[in-house]
């Protein structure tokens, strides 16, 4: 049989669509995915759509997103999505179209020999888990297998095939190629190390979890509420695993870092045992200086990636376990936890839920404009069961990560680690492929839009019903914020004024044949945002906020997490300090 039809098989035992851009060196995959009636070849307007409505795909599906590019420019563009995999340990299979073979530079010094050939294993080697160039056509069962497994194993992340054309036409005898055999290893657990963590836990009188991407990647829900309903210990989330609780799930604290609310971040800095679930603690959740964060805490660590557990940036992990989440909260819960009496603790952080909200009341009074926070709260009323909601980066991240509430099986991602600007209308349409009978919501910035916004066309070709949400404050929001910081609101190519130019969104929508209406202020939020959300097909919302809204809290750089903008004044914050 042809090689490419070969390869097609194996992607239809994995997914059922594939994100494609065209290109004369993937001219046989296609064809051979247009054949398959098992798979439905999605073509994106460009490349970086089409990878990271795949990273999407796989998120939604909790299985593997695929996508494919040609040689050259198409390669260069899957690189964005191919990013976001890697960074937020997404499982994804990129193949991209080569120049043939005999047209490969090989090991000679010169730039390029085919057209548009380039070094694509050299470019993605540091984004991937595993990249190979077959140039064997009998390799190719062995390639393929160990590319999958590649994908899955361990820390999950993405892999790439680059298949030159004329190894992608050859004809091959399936039954007579090699297979890949994984040697996998098992991870025991010592008892002692165990024994030590439940002792920690035992002497604590101010513990928090802190539930990781890991608990998500590592199906370990189920496990990890059997631990928090034995050890009734208070939990904060990371911004990958807002949307595995409800905002009144019992013990949840919220979430916590740079831009999160009061409340996480006063429970981690008074807590005097921090257990890590598969968080890297970055920067984003630690600030400037992890040395910092939690500074009377024990902290125990659990990580499938050793090299997260021995990074050494400072920060003291007094007790760490390299395994998945399943492997060590099967040992703890296999064990009696006999924590202290926390009630004094868990009433101290309900009362700091209550005192620091994340949107006011008086938000609400704002007569021009729509405050983001208000329109993230009556979206999470509007919005059912089940919904998908993807948002994009920047202030838009940022606000949907403080401040929407989640119902009952919703999902809530975005690219949370690489964050590029544009990322969740293309994420939107993988989301939309993964589950075709699920709400998908689309918040993204005017900047943001600008970015990918040749994917309209993808989502009006495809009858995709998606609701996308504009939150359009004519600017780059939260680099304005760092400017207002560090150059004294200086801004430069961050606005109109500053020589960034937006257009009007209401007339690209329409253009594309896509419903589209303002909501100008409170006053119509309400009713508008029901009709959106009511309305067949896809919408486009231009929200209209103030230029210059800021994200609030947000934590200025030097400062410990505890002490966010605008700073409280210090007899309070004194006295949220109990460590002090």
């Amino acid at each position: 049989m042809k090689l490419s039809d070969y390869i097609t098989e194996c992607l239809a035992k994995e997914v059922k669509h594939v994100f494609v851009g065209n290109g004369g060196c993937v001219v046989h995959l296609l064809d051979s995915i247009d054949k398959n009636r098992n798979l439905k070849g999605v073509p994106c307007e460009n490349e970086q759509g089409a990878a990271i409505a795949a990273e999407a795909y796989a998120r939604v599906t909790a299985k593997m997103g695929v996508s494919i590019a040609t040689s050259g420019p198409g390669m260069v563009n899957l690189i964005q999505g191919i990013a976001c995999a890697y960074f937020d340990s997404i499982p994804c299979l990129f193949i991209s179209g080569e120049s043939p073979t005999a047209q490969l530079r090989g090991e000679r010094r010169v730039r390029q020999m085919g057209f548009q050939e380039m070094d694509v294993i050299g470019i993605v080697r540091p984004l991937t888990k595993y990249a190979v160039l077959v140039t064997d056509p009998r390799k190719i069962r062995y390639e393929m297998e160990k590319l999958f497994f590649m994908a899955r194993d361990g820390r999950p992340g993405p892999v790439l095939l680059d298949l030159p054309d004329d190894i992608q036409r050859q004809e091959i005898n399936p039954a007579e190629l090699e297979p890949y055999i994984p040697q996998e290893q098992a991870r025991v657990l010592p008892a002692s190390a165990i024994g030590q963590a439940i002792a920690l836990i035992e002497q604590a009188h101010r513990p928090v979890v802190v539930v990781g991407g890991g608990v998500k990647l590592g199906n370990a829900k189920k496990l990890l509420e059997e631990f928090l309903r034995k050890a009734v210990i208070p939990f904060a989330t990371t911004w990958a695993t807002i949307d595995m609780f409800l905002d009144n799930t019992a013990g949840l604290i919220g979430n916590f870092g740079i831009s999160a609310n009061r409340a996480g971040n006063f429970a981690v800095q008074n807590a005097d045992l921090i257990i890590n679930l598969g968080s890297r603690l970055d920067t984003h959740q630690t600030g400037s200086k992890p040395q910092a964060f939690a500074p009377q805490a024990k902290k125990i660590s659990v990580d499938i990636d050793e090299t997260e557990l021995n990074k050494n940036n400072g920060m003291q992990i007094d007790l760490k376990f390299n395994c998945d989440i399943k492997t060590f909260l099967s040992a703890l819960n296999a064990r009696t936890v006999r924590p202290r009496d926390l009630s004094g603790w868990k009433e101290k952080i309900r009362q700091w839920r209550i005192k620091y909200p994340i949107c006011p009341r008086e938000y609400y009074s704002q007569k021009e404009k729509v405050n983001p926070y208000v329109f993230m709260d009556e979206l999470s009323r509007q919005t059912k069961d089940s919904d998908i909601i993807i948002t994009d980066a920047g202030a838009t991240l940022t606000w949907t990560m403080q401040g929407y509430k989640m119902r009952h099986r919703q999902m809530l991602f975005s690219a949370f680690n690489h964050s590029p600007m544009g990322y969740a209308l293309p994420a939107s349409i993988g989301a939309q492929f993964a589950a075709p009978k699920r709400q998908v919501i689309c918040l993204i910035g005017d900047g943001g839009l600008q970015m990918n916004i040749q994917e309209l066309e993808t989502v009006v070709y495809n009858k995709l019903p998606i609701k996308i949400f504009v939150m359009n404050n004519s600017g780059y929001g939260i680099i304005k914020q760092t400017q207002d910081t560090w150059l004294n609101s200086r801004y430069v190519a961050a606005d109109p004024g500053s020589g960034l130019g937006f257009p009007d969104f209401g007339k690209i929508a329409a253009a594309y044949g896509i419903k589209t209406e303002e909501i100008k202020n409170h006053k119509e939020l309400k009713t508008k945002l029901k009709k959106a959300l009511q309305l067949k097909g896809p919408v486009v919302y231009d929200i209209k906020v103030k230029s210059g809204e800021k994200i609030i809290p947000k934590l200025e750089f030097g400062r410990p997490i505890e002490d966010s903008s605008p700073l409280l004044p210090r007899e309070e914050f004194i006295k949220n300090m109990l460590n002090e």
